[in-house]
This record gives structure tokens, sequence and C-alpha cells, in this order.
């Protein structure tokens, strides 16, 4: 499993884009998937998950704080909270690993929004599709196959490669254009081209690199920085732009929502307090499918660090699925 290290950065929210582990770890994982099954890799993931509440301190704490606000009436103990915090994430990766290695056969899915986008599709002016790292996004990769039509996913090509090469050892099928992000904004031309030959353009909205432009927004009960690029392109395009997200639903089971087109606006900052507000309604509902294990605010922290027990209420039954 993976998770986002702490930038060392005076910006807690920035985020380097890298995984955590091993790439024999991962190929263990998939190996398991492939060789044994799914109930052979959610079991491993057990002592994995109490391994990581052990030794990703800095990771870990700042989960806790987050959950500390979308949950601040819990009393539950912190290696607990903590634990689920792990295990869900480790079961959204393990659910990733086993869809490359073509068991999709394993796995429900409900598309709520399917008739918004395959319109987007249809009418050939390119769209833009605004996430998040909260469920399992690489997850909509194969749940797009059932639509018509192109689509470019814009990714951070920042992950370690051996980390990445095992994952991609296993991929069966490589449909969609992946457009990596660039120092040199090289990007941004190809995302220009990819809407303008009408294709559905997915990017996340909820993470910043060092260096990159922010605005912060109220979330969770105080301010947080965002990035501006994907907002800025949604207000320089006239495509159709909704924020979809992908969470895991039950065992084996996911759930595509989005939103349906917004209206455009040419101020960056409009559409990015009114993705903020998606985004907190998103995690209030699915509070432990949240897969950004770094300091996300960078004012004081919503529950002391040395407390034994976290405020977090029980998680929706939704989220309790699966586990």
């Amino acid at each position: 499993m993976s998770s986002a290290s702490p930038a060392p950065e005076d910006r807690p929210a920035a985020w380097q884009g890298r995984s955590r582990g091993t790439p024999l770890g991962h190929r263990i994982f998939i190996f398991l998937i492939r060789r044994v099954g799914l109930w052979a890799a959610y079991t491993l993931l057990v002592p994995v998950s109490l391994y990581f509440v052990i030794a990703a301190r800095e990771p870990g704490r700042a989960w806790l704080r987050y959950y500390a606000r979308v949950r601040p009436t819990d009393r539950s103990p912190r290696w607990w909270v903590l634990f689920r915090g792990y295990h869900t994430f480790g079961k959204l990766i393990i659910d990733k690993a086993a869809v490359m290695a073509g068991l999709k056969d394993r796995f429900r899915t409900e598309h709520q929004a399917a008739g918004t986008l395959q319109r987007i599709l249809d009418e050939g002016r390119g769209g833009l599709l605004i996430s998040a790292h909260v469920g399992n996004w690489q997850m909509a990769s194969y749940m797009l196959k059932r639509y018509r039509g192109q689509v470019s996913v814009v990714m951070l090509d920042a992950e370690e490669q051996a980390i990445k090469q095992a994952h991609e050892e296993a991929t069966q099928d490589k449909r969609y254009e992946v457009i990596a992000l660039k120092d040199d904004m090289s990007h941004l031309f190809r995302i220009r081209g990819a809407l303008a030959e009408g294709r559905l353009v997915c990017i996340h909205g909820d993470r910043s690199l060092a260096g990159g432009r922010t605005a912060r927004m109220p979330f969770l009960g105080a301010e947080a920085p965002f990035p501006l690029g994907p907002f800025a392109i949604a207000a320089a395009f006239d495509v159709p732009v909704c924020f979809a997200f992908v969470v895991r639903t039950g065992p084996r089971e996911y759930t595509f929502t989005a939103t349906d087109p917004l209206p455009h606006d040419r101020d960056a900052k409009v559409q990015l307090a009114r993705f903020v507000a998606a985004l907190e309604a998103i995690v209030q509902r699915h509070p432990f499918q949240w897969s950004n294990f770094y300091e996300f605010w960078s004012d004081a922290p919503a529950a002391a660090p040395g407390r034994g027990r976290a405020a977090v209420p029980a998680a929706p039954p939704a989220d309790r699925a699966g586990r």
C-alpha cells in the first residue's frame, strides 16, 4: 500500500506525489490477487495496515487531524481510527490492482451519471471531469470504458519508477491517453489539444505541488490551500465541467457519481469554491476514503497529537461495507 508523504516545506498542503512502500510489496499483492484471489490480498492487508499504524507516524498524525475535523464527536481509540483509515486505503489499492490484472468481473459498479457523461462525449465539444483523492479514482478508468468516446487522464508523473512499473506490468488494457504534469507546463498545451479533439479530460483538484498557484478556501472548518490550475482550465475553456467521484459503497462495489455540467464562469475561484463544497460533502459521507496522508491545513491541529482517543462518530453505513 502507499501513502503520500508530508511535504518538507512551510506549506503543509504541498504534496510530492510519491508513493510509500516498496516495489516488492506491490508485486506481492499483485501476485496474490492473480494467483490466489482477492481474499488472500485482503487477508494480508490486515497485518500490513497494523504495520503502517506503527511505522508511518507523520502520515498517520496528519490523517488523524483530518479525521478529527470530519468526525469531531467520536471517542474511538486513535489506533483503531487510524487502522481503519489505512485498511480502507489498502482495499482501494487492492481493488485497483485487481482491475488492472483483468479481474473486472469481480466487481459490481453503479453509474449515477451515465446519461450526463455520454451526452458530453456525444456532443464532441470536449469536457472536464474534476475529481479528488477520495474513493478510488483509478477505478473510474475501468468504469469509463462503458462510454463511447475518448478520455485523457491528467496525472503527476512523480511516482517511484519501479513501483509504477510493478503496476504497469499487471495492466491488461491501456485504452486511455495519459497526460503527465510537467514542470515546464507543456501539459497545458496537450490538455488544450485534448479538449479541441472532443476528449473528456479527467484531472484532480485537491492536491497542490510546491510552487503551484493556490487559493485558500474554507474546508471542514478551516481554510486550506487548493490548486488553482484545474479551475483556471475550467474557467478558460467553454466546455462542460463536472465534479466526479468514485467511492467504494460495499464489498467489491463502486459507485460513480458526477454533478450536472456547471454554469460556466470565467473566475477560477468561483469554480474552485463549487468544487470544495462538493468535496466536503463527499468526505462527510465517506470519511475513511480520504487518501491524503499529509498535512492539508496550515492552521493549528484539530486534535492534540498526544491524545489516546480521537473525536470521531461511527462511520455511515455505506462506509462500513466491506471492512
